[in-house]
C-alpha cells in the first residue's frame, strides 16, 4: 500500500479539519501546507506537525511534488489552482466547495481532468457520514416510502455557500439522479464576508423536475425553513420526502425518522455534525487515497461535483430567461453577469423607494 504525501493550500480556518484528520490515516501524509500570510503557515506546521511551509503555491509543487493537494482557499482562482497542481504531476486535488462559481469555470476543470488524467475531488465530506455514506437514507427513499412525488430541500445559506452540500446530499438520495428542468426565481446581490466568493443570488427558490416527474422545492434563502432551533447558516440543512406509502424528515444535526404505512411509531436514526463532522472528514480524505490505489471510486469525484453544479447554475439560468428551463443548462458568464448586474439595480431602486 503506498503512502501519499499531501500539501495544503490555504491555512485559514476551514483548513484545520482537513489537516486534523491525518492522524488517523496511515497511509497519506501532510507534508506541507502553503499560505500567503506567513504566520497562519507557521501557526500550521507548529500545530499538526507539518514539516515545510511556503508562501509560493507554484514554489511549493516544485519543491515538494505531492501526490495530493487540498485547496482549502476562496473560490477565486480554482481554474488556475487546479492546473498549477496537474502541471507538477499531482494525481488528486481535493477542492473546497463551491468546485466553481461562473459557467467557463467548470468546463475549463473538466477539460483540465480529461487532459491530465487528475482526480478533481469537491469536500462534500458528508458523503461519508454512515447513514450517507452506508446506503441507509438512499435504501428508505427506495424501499419504504412507496412512489416517491415531492422532496424539499432547504438552507439557509445561499446555492454557491450550502447549495452545494444540500443538492450535492439530494443527488445522492436519489441514486445520483440529475434533474430534467427547473424554474427558479432569486434575487439579492451580496458582496461582503463569505458572499463576495461565494457568487451566488442571496436568495433563490427553485423547483426541480427530476426523472419519473419527481417535483423537488430547493430553497437557499436567508429566510428559508430550515431547521428549527439552529442559529448559524451552515448547520441549516433539512429534508422532507413524501411517498405514497410513507414520509423521511432528515436534518443536519436532529437526526432523521421515517414512518410509513402500517407502522405505529416511526424508526430514527442519527444525523448530527457534531457527533459526525470529523470522522466523516477522515473517511473522506482516506477514500482519496483508496481510489488512488485502485479501490473504489470517490463518492465526490469530479463527474458528481460537476452534475451538482450544473444543477444549481441551471436554476440560475431559469432566474435569468424567466421561464422553466431544460437540462442541460447553456448560461454562459456573460449571462451569469448580466443577471447580477440586473439584481443589484434591482436592489438598489427596491433601497432607494
Amino acid at each position: 500500500m503506498a503512502t501519499y504525501r499531501s500539501l495544503l493550500l490555504g491555512c485559514g480556518p476551514r483548513a484545520t479539519e482537513h489537516a486534523d484528520v491525518y492522524r488517523e490515516i496511515p497511509n497519506m501524509e501532510m507534508v506541507a501546507c502553503c499560505d500567503l500570510q506567513k504566520e497562519r503557515t507557521q501557526q500550521f506546521m507548529d500545530n499538526y506537525g507539518i514539516p515545510e511551509g511556503f508562501d509560493d503555491y507554484e514554489a511549493a509543487l516544485n519543491q515538494v511534488q505531492p501526490d495530493v493537494v487540498h485547496i482549502v482557499t476562496q473560490p477565486a482562482r480554482r481554474e488556475w489552482e487546479v492546473q498549477c497542481a496537474a502541471d507538477a504531476g499531482v494525481k488528486a486535488v481535493i477542492v473546497e466547495k463551491p468546485m466553481a462559481i461562473m459557467p467557463s469555470e467548470i468546463i475549463a476543470l473538466e477539460k483540465i481532468q480529461q487532459a491530465s488524467g487528475m482526480e478533481i475531488i469537491v469536500n462534500c465530506q458528508r458523503r461519508y457520514f454512515p447513514q450517507f455514506r452506508d446506503g441507509v437514507i438512499r435504501q428508505i427513499v427506495e424501499e419504504e416510502l412507496g412512489d416517491l412525488y415531492f422532496v424539499r430541500a432547504s438552507t439557509k445559506g445561499n446555492s454557491m455557500s450550502m447549495g452545494p452540500h444540500t443538492m450535492d446530499l439530494l443527488m445522492l438520495f436519489l441514486g445520483e439522479a440529475q434533474p430534467e428542468s427547473v424554474w427558479a426565481m432569486g434575487y439579492d446581490i451580496v458582496e461582503e464576508s463569505y458572499q463576495a466568493y461565494h457568487r451566488s443570488p442571496e436568495r433563490l427558490l427553485a423547483e426541480y423536475w427530476f426523472p419519473n416527474d419527481l417535483r423537488v422545492v430547493f430553497d437557499c434563502d436567508a429566510d428559508a425553513l430550515g431547521t428549527p432551533g439552529e442559529e448559524s447558516f451552515w448547520m441549516h440543512l433539512h429534508f422532507d420526502f413524501l411517498g405514497s406509502k410513507g414520509r423521511l424528515y432528515l436534518t443536519q444535526n436532529q437526526g432523521y425518522w421515517y414512518q410509513k404505512h402500517g407502522m405505529a411509531e416511526p424508526i430514527h436514526g442519527e444525523s448530527s455534525w457534531t457527533n459526525q463532522g470529523w470522522a466523516g472528514q477522515r473517511d473522506f480524505t482516506a477514500a482519496v487515497a483508496e481510489a488512488l490505489d485502485g479501490g473504489k471510486p470517490h463518492l465526490n469525484r469530479f463527474e458528481v461535483g460537476k452534475a451538482v453544479f450544473n444543477a444549481l447554475i441551471g436554476a440560475q439560468q431559469s432566474i435569468y430567461e424567466k421561464c422553466r428551463i431544460d437540462f442541460p443548462q447553456t448560461f454562459t458568464d456573460e449571462q451569469w453577469t448580466e443577471l447580477r448586474e440586473q439584481m443589484k439595480a434591482e436592489m438598489a431602486q427596491r433601497q432607494a423607494e
